[in-house]
């Protein structure tokens, strides 16, 4: 296994004339190329804002929401995104419409536990009171956000005493139920009739969403009773904030022993889970225990949990970050958020550079294996990276 660390920064390469005298050329530093910039893709995107899918099975409407490309010729693949907990199937806006304009068709379902997440905040704010958000008026000092992160529990997870075996099939069933009607949704809907290409699918999520996504391309849970949910059309996964080995989501070392699809595990210096055991070396234990074979792990520096939404948390004081980091357009090399860098009290989207990162990485695993581009395969290679990014491949 390579191993490597990565700075996001894009590089404009700036041509110049060898002079005469020059003996030897430094080697290029490591980039991005520009197509997986900051910057959306060159399609519009058009919203189905809810569609109903009947379950049979369950007896119940599975609502979900679809953004697909209205520029291009498809058919597009398709990426199923399983949002974390209590979040809905419009969350995760800044990933969603980011995908969709490079050429996918991206569905997101409205899980049971859609609205949930303030409820299960509320009461375990009460619980644990030290938690809360301090008034401005109360900061006296300026804490260092790594040892909040660690310290603190991200109470966002601390949900595996009441979601258990029964929910854990029913999220896993609702992506079924997306794969089972696609043929409905065309019909439905005469927008997407030629858009999607039911043949590349790929599945992904964030927190809860990771272990959906896990289970639904192939991870296996030792629980009472064990599930194995794994669902042959899935081509590819990406698990955002992924669950580690732990008994109370049933996960050993075994349990990624079938994932054989192409997966992207990816996780931040900052990504702590429900209490202090729950790291980021613990989330990275997905990625050890999945079998070689087009596997890859991106440990994004001063990313948290909440980072990977795109969007500020107000959960707590961990999600708190005082400066962005610079967004540079990789032909000029101008710094494009220069006064919001600077400017602390910008609500919205947290530290958007990191952000940025996160979302450039991602596409380039899709388009590595639903659309075979091979810059973007070259791109998966720990050698391009340094500095602010830990990438490994296996």
């Amino acid at each position: 296994m390579k191993r490597v660390f990565v700075t996001l920064a894009l590089i404009a390469a700036a041509g110049c004339a060898s002079s005469p005298q020059q003996k030897t050329q430094q080697p290029a530093a490591p980039s991005y190329a520009p197509s997986y910039a900051f910057e959306m893709g060159s399609s519009p995107v058009g919203v189905i804002a809810s569609a109903l899918l009947r379950d049979a099975t369950r007896n119940k409407d599975v609502e979900v929401s679809i953004e697909y490309p209205t520029r291009g010729t498809g058919p597009f693949p398709i990426i199923i995104f399983s949002p974390g907990y209590g979040g809905s199937s419009h969350s995760y806006e800044a990933l969603i419409s980011y995908w969709t304009s490079y050429g996918y068709v991206c569905i997101r379902p409205m899980h049971a536990d859609s609205g949930k997440l303030r409820d299960t905040m509320n009461d375990l704010l009460q619980m644990h009171p030290e938690d809360r958000r301090p008034n401005r008026r109360d900061r006296t000092t300026q804490q260092n956000p790594d040892t909040v992160a660690r310290t603190r529990p991200n109470l966002a997870e601390a949900i595996w005493d009441k979601e258990r075996e029964p929910q854990w099939r029913d999220r896993v069933r609702d992506i079924t139920v997306i794969l089972d009607s696609l043929n409905d949704l065309e019909k439905n809907y005469p927008e997407l009739v030629g858009k999607m290409d039911h043949n590349r699918i790929g599945v992904g999520g964030h927190s809860y969403g990771a272990f959906t996504a896990m289970l639904a391309a192939g991870t296996k849970t030792f629980s009472t009773p064990p599930l194995a949910l794994g669902d042959p059309r899935v081509k590819a996964m990406l698990a955002m904030s992924p669950q580690g080995v732990a008994a109370n989501r049933g996960l050993t070392a075994e349990s990624w022993r079938d994932l054989k699809v192409p997966s992207l595990f990816m996780t931040g210096t900052r990504d702590f889970g429900a209490n202090e055991t729950e790291t980021p070396e613990w989330r990275r234990t997905a990625f050890e225990n999945a079998p070689a074979g087009d596997k890859y792990l991106a440990i994004v520096k001063n990313a948290s949990h909440m980072t990977f939404t795109g969007m500020a948390s107000g959960l707590g004081e961990q999600y708190q970050t005082n400066r962005e980091a610079p967004i540079t357009d990789p032909r000029t090399g101008q710094v494009l958020n220069r006064d919001t860098m600077a400017n602390d009290r910008v609500p919205g989207i947290s530290d958007r550079g990191t952000f940025g990162t996160i979302r450039s990485i991602s596409l380039i695993f899709w388009d590595a294996h639903l659309k075979d581009k091979k810059d973007a395969k070259a791109l998966l290679d720990p050698a391009k990276y340094s500095g602010s990014v830990e990438f490994l491949r296996k």
